[in-house]
Formats: structure tokens, sequence, C-alpha cells
């Protein structure tokens, strides 16, 4: 029966109201008395519980998985494999060069083994064990009786023994004789065989503490990950509300996950993972193994739930797994998930590039260019996509994206630096072109959600395919061009919708060369090898630090490549795909062979423009309001000043020297500037 709320009115009498939909009120049994002072009832209904089946008991169950979890995916089956076989080739080679010395040591100690083992035989086979000391016993005491009767016992149990060893050694020999005669067995057959029991004899004559082979380590080696250790390492962190190893629940089995182990634990009622996760440093050292070796992370069913991954080795010795995209037939597209790194667990990890803007920081050697390059690598598999690359480094880490790029800049020269703030302007203007093909088409239903489709970028002649403009070293460009900030500022804010993806890579992330603007507008912040907690929240947000995700745990070229990224799911450290030479020269082949073999052709980067000779065009007599010539300049020049609003013009002017007062025109006083005083710098500039 369905309960319905009933309002008390100011008689505290129960009033009854209509159901919407209802003609009239139901019966008042059906009602639920509701006191806003007592609050709503709490308790489950009776005929709740009572409809509760086997299947509603079991759904609440936790079941163990069929299978491992490393064996569901290929690439942690292959991660396995790999760490098997490092293991595996590593002793067999230890050993091999060692040969000679062991078969020293096992010529040595064979024939003491020998004789140990035949002296054992003997004694087993007159069943003298224990039975002398006894007979030894009763002659001490002048006991002839249980002398004799321990002898007889002795004789009985030796005869089957004696017959049981001759009866192996005459078949021993027999089948020697017979194997010999018969030729089954090749010579290296019974070299084999000497050499087994050459290695059996040294073993039982060699002294105890005298091992045949030597160790392949001579330190403390990590092989598990036990409930011990990490009940006894979460309470070594010292965490308000944890001091008992017993309050650490493990709610599935230690396993092997990938190349380590998985540990996930429930931490008291209370007490959130990432308290744990923040103190990564203290956990590595109560485990007594690098930081690097050690990932905590939130798990996946409540916050107070931390998975803690250990890996065989340390994330800096680890291999690196294949990139699926050197597949010959790999193919991407910027809006669907493509591979472009991986995490410590040596998973793939992939990133769409529509809708989304990068961020890439560190210290030089932390590899920021490859990690650049592992994006771009990427989206050079989309055919559709157009690239527009500016590397300041000036040494020509992106030459071979040159015939897939549309404008390719590099150097550190003006002209570079001016052609680097052209592409912003550019492309701010073409989001305003692109702002008006999306909205016709979302009136013509083709766009549905006012963004860029796939099928729009695939369709020719729509102008909205996708454009990656990459920056490398960008904070030189910020620092030679105040104004440049601002339009990327702008750019990354309207440019998700339409299908321009932008990447910044910088190695000085402070508020000069990387505005805090830029980063709060970023999606995907990706925070490589850096020095301290400034610089690693400069580019991962402010308290990124304090929350455990932080990159200065990464040291530069040592760890080239590794770093956290923020923006998904959850924050991952990762290690960009790291290709050869080769392997990329083999990526950029295919990424022409999808074009056609054609170097995209995009729109003219605008020309400079003089703003001061601008100003004085679209000024009066007198000069001009900020708020009237940003337009003004907008109309007439859209391509180099797209979209431009009064406060950034009058920063852009001032900047050339340009005072921003008061000025009177048809009979308003708004901020502005005099005609006078922009052509006085004109003249200047003309004849210093």
């Amino acid at each position: 029966m369905a309960l319905t709320p009933v309002v008390f009115n100011d008689d505290d009498e129960p009033t009854q109201r209509t159901v919407p939909g209802q003609a009239a009120p139901v019966d008042a049994e059906s009602y639920t008395v509701y006191r806003p002072d007592q609050g709503a009832p709490v308790d489950e209904p009776e005929s709740a519980a009572a409809s509760m089946t086997w299947s509603d008991v079991t759904s609440r169950t936790r079941r163990v998985p069929l299978v491992p979890a490393w064996m569901l995916s290929a690439d942690t089956r292959r991660a396995t494999v790999r760490a098997l076989a490092n293991d595996v080739g590593y002793y067999a080679a230890f050993h091999a060069l060692r040969g000679p010395k062991y078969g020293l040591k096992m010529a040595f100690y064979a024939p003491r083994g020998a004789w140990r083992i035949a002296r054992r035989a003997l004694v087993w086979a007159q069943a003298e064990e224990g039975n002398w000391k006894l007979r030894q016993h009763a002659a001490d005491h002048n006991d002839a009786y249980t002398w004799q009767s321990l002898n007889r016992t002795r004789a009985k149990e030796s005869k089957p023994r004696w017959m049981l060893l001759g009866a192996a050694g005459t078949a021993a020999c027999m089948g020697g004789v017979v194997l010999e005669l018969s030729g089954a067995v090749p010579p290296i057959g019974w070299y084999a065989a000497a050499a087994g029991a050459v290695a059996i004899a040294a073993q039982a004559g060699k002294p105890a503490d005298r091992p045949i082979t030597d160790r392949v380590s001579n330190t403390p080696k990590f092989t598990k990950l036990t409930a011990e250790q990490v009940r006894a390492a979460l309470v070594s962190l010292r965490l308000a509300g944890l001091t008992d190893p017993a309050q650490v629940d493990f709610p599935s089995p230690i396993h092997r996950d990938g190349p380590g182990w998985l540990a996930r634990v429930n931490l008291p009622l209370g007490m959130e993972a990432v308290k744990a996760i923040e103190k990564r440093a203290a956990l590595s050292s109560a485990l007594r193994l690098p930081v690097d070796q050690v990932w905590p992370s939130a798990g996946p069913e409540h916050a107070g739930q931390l998975d803690l991954w250990v890996g065989y080795q340390p994330a800096s010795k680890m291999g690196k797994p294949r990139w699926s995209l050197l597949a010959d037939n790999a193919v991407t597209s910027v809006f669907t998930e493509a591979e472009f790194a991986s995490d410590e667990r040596q998973r793939p990890v992939k990133t769409t590039g529509f809708a989304r803007s990068f961020l890439v920081g560190g210290q030089p050697g932390s590899g920021k260019s490859y990690a650049g390059r592992s994006l771009a690598l990427a989206w050079s598999l989309d055919p559709t996509v157009e690239f527009k690359i500016a590397e300041f480094k000036g040494t020509g880490d992106f030459l071979d994206f040159e015939p897939l790029c549309s404008t390719y800049v590099v150097g550190v020269d003006d002209e570079a630096l001016r052609q680097g703030g052209a592409i912003l302007a550019w492309a701010l203007a073409e989001a305003e072109r692109r702002g008006k093909r999306i909205l016709a088409a979302k009136k013509a239903g083709l766009a549905p959600e006012g963004k860029v489709t796939p099928e729009l970028a695939r369709k020719p002649g729509s102008g909205l395919h996708p454009i990656v403009i990459i920056f490398d070293e960008v904070h030189e460009l910020f620092g030679a061009d105040k104004d440049a900030a601002d339009a990327a500022e702008r750019l990354i804010k309207r440019a998700r919708a339409l299908g321009i993806i932008v990447v910044l890579l910088t190695q000085i992330p402070d508020k000069t060369s990387l505005p805090p603007n830029i980063t709060r507008c970023v999606t995907n912040r990706w925070c490589l090898s850096v020095q301290g907690q400034v610089e690693n929240d400069m580019i991962l947000g402010t308290g990124a630090y304090k929350r455990g995700i932080t990159g200065t745990v990464y040291r530069p070229v040592d760890d080239s490549g590794w770093g956290v990224m923020t923006g998904g799911r959850s924050p991952v450290s990762i290690l960009s795909q790291y290709p050869t030479p080769q392997q990329a020269a083999s990526i950029i082949a295919r990424a022409i062979a999808l074009r056609g073999g054609k170097q995209p052709v995009g729109t003219d980067l605008p020309q400079a423009r003089d703003l001061l000779a601008d100003l004085v065009a679209v000024s009066g007599e007198h000069g001009q309001h900020w708020s009237v010539a940003a337009p003004a300049l907008t109309e007439r020049w859209p391509a180099a000043y797209p979209s431009i609003t009064a406060e950034a013009l009058s920063d852009m002017a001032r900047a050339l020297g340009v005072p921003s007062q008061g000025v009177k025109i048809s009979g308003k006083v708004l901020k502005g500037y005099r005609r006078a005083d922009v052509a006085e710098i004109l003249a200047q500039r003309a004849h210093p």
C-alpha cells in the first residue's frame, strides 16, 4: 500500500492533501503521519523486510573473482610473464658464469657425499637406527635376554631391507647394461646422469653452512607482501585513530597484480585513505622499500579504503611495456581514448583529446618534450587532425611532425615568438568562426549539445576538423609577450567544445611564466619531476602536494617521463611512452599515409599589425574610449583582434606606453586614450 505524507495544520490536526494526479484524497489509513519536529520515519517497514528475497541477501556479498585479476588483462599477463622471464634469465646467466667454480666444488664434495650416502644405505639395510643404542644399554646392564630379543628384532627387519637394496642394485645394473647394449640412451644422456649423480653426492657431502651455488643477492629481497607487513607499516604512520594492527581489515586476500602485489585494506571507521596516501614516503620507509616501489591509492568502494600496490622492483628499474600504437593497423580518434602512457602496474593509460586541454610541467631533464610527443603521436593517427606546433626550445624536438603541421615554428628569436602569438590570435579567430558554425549545426539538429561531433569533424568542408596546438617551452612566449598568456587563457576556455586541443609544455612553473588562471582552466595537468611543493602546486593546483599528489618523488633524467596526472577519474602516476626514433618515424609515416601523403594546408596566420597605428585608425578627432575601440578593432581586423576586450586592449596599449585616462567623447567621460598621445609615440618611434 502506497504511503502519502500528511502535513499538520496550526491546530496540530492532520489535514488531507490531494495527491497530484488523483481526483480525490485516498483513505486516511494510507497516510503516514509526519511531524516536522519529529522528523521522517527511518525504520524499514515490516512489509518491506518481509518481501526480502535470497537474491537481495546474496547481492550484498562481495564475491572473490573466478579468475585472478592479473589474468584478466593482456597487459598484466604480459607484465607478469616478462617479470618471470626477467628473473629466470638473470638467474640462468648468473649461475652459468659461475659454472666452472660450481664444477670444482662438486668434484671436491662428491667423494665425501658418495661415502655418506653409501654409509646411510648400509645403516638403513642393517636396521641399526636406534636399535644399537638399546642393545648397548642391555649389554651394559648384563641383560642378555633383552639383548638377544633386540637383535632378533633387528635381524627380522634387516632381511627384507637387504633384499630390497640388493634388488634395486641388481635392477639398476641390469637396466644400465640393457640401455647401453640397445643404444637407447645417447652418450650425452649418460654424461647428464653422471653429472646428476655427482651433484647429488656433492650436495650430501658439502658442509651445511657452505652452499655449492652462490647467492644471487647479498641483501634481503622483498618477495611477498604480507598482512603483517601492511598492518605494521600503517600503524607506524601514527595516524590518529589507528593504533592497533587489528584495526586494519582486509576485504580481499593480498594477491599478485601485474608486476607486484596488491593489498586492499579497510581503515578504521572515519579515517580517510588520503591520510595514508599523503604519507607515502613514510609508508615506503616502514616497508623498507624505495618510494617508487610503493604506490598507495584510494580504493574503489569507499573513502576509507586503501589500495596499496607494491612492485617487485622500483618503477625506475622496470622496463616499459610495448605501445599498442606501434601495431601496423593502429588508428586513433581524438573523440575516443588512445594510449599514451602506462601506470606503475604496467597498465596502459588512455585519454581522449576532444574537450580537453593539457599542461605538462617539470624541471629540465624530466621528459616534458617526450611527454608532449607521446600525446601528439597518439593523435597523429587520426587522419582528420591538423597540427600547429611552436617549440621555443630551438632544438627541433618536434621537427619530424612538420609534414603533419599547417604551421610549424621553431626557435627563440623575435620572429618565432611573433609567430607563436599569431597562432594564438588565429586560434581565437577560428574559435569565433567555429562557434557560429556549431550554432548553425545545432539549429539544424546536427550538434544537439552545442559541441563538435565526430560526424561533423569528419564531414568534408565543415571546417570543424580537430586542431591540435602544441607550445613547447611556452614560458618563453609568455615572458616575451604579455598578451599571449591572456590569449591562451581565453582560447583554453572556449576551445573545449570547438574541437581545438591546446597542449602547453613548460619547465618554469611560476606566476609569471605560467599564470594561475591558465592552470585553473586546463583540464589535464601532468606534473613530472619538480623540486618542491610550490612548483608542484603551480602545475597540479593548490593543495595537491598535501593530498599526496606530487611529482617531487621523481628524479630528473633518471626518472625521465614519470609524473602524476590529474583530470581523469582519479590522479594517477604515469610513465609517458618513449618510442625509439625508428618507432616514432614508423608512426609518423603511417600518419602521413592516412592523410593520403598530403601536408595539411590550414588558414594562413594573420599578419602582424601595428596596434598603435590601428588605434589611430579607429579613434576620433580627440581619441577613443577603450569600450568602443575594442569592438571596432575586432570588426575591422577580426583575425588579428579576435574578441578582444576593453580591459585587454587597455593592458596592451599601456604596455606600449599609451596612458589610460579619462576621455570626453560625445559628452561622456570614460577610460580611453588620446589620439595625440598615440601620435606622439609613433613619431618618436619613427625618429628616435
